[in-house]
């Protein structure tokens, strides 16, 4: 993920503040097979969220992905 912060912050600065969006497709497969790996690509969108430096939107069809990604405070 350095790679694309790295590649963020450049486009931040050459855009005049305006953020990258790094979009993140089928999120219920991730959801299904790989529940830790969709908490921590929902923490980075957290810290990239509070540090303005890029969006991050998640994809998903009604279903596994929403209900996971309320995790235990949800």
């Amino acid at each position: 993920m350095s790679d694309f912060q790295l590649a963020a912050a450049r486009y931040k600065a050459r855009h005049q503040g305006s953020c990258a969006v790094l979009i993140i497709d089928n999120v219920d497969l991730i959801a299904k097979s790989h529940p830790g790996l969709l908490r921590m690509l929902q923490g980075m969108a957290k810290m990239a969220a509070d540090e303005n430096l890029y969006k991050v939107i998640f994809v998903a069809p009604d279903g596994v992905a929403p209900e996971a990604m309320k995790g235990e405070s949800g």
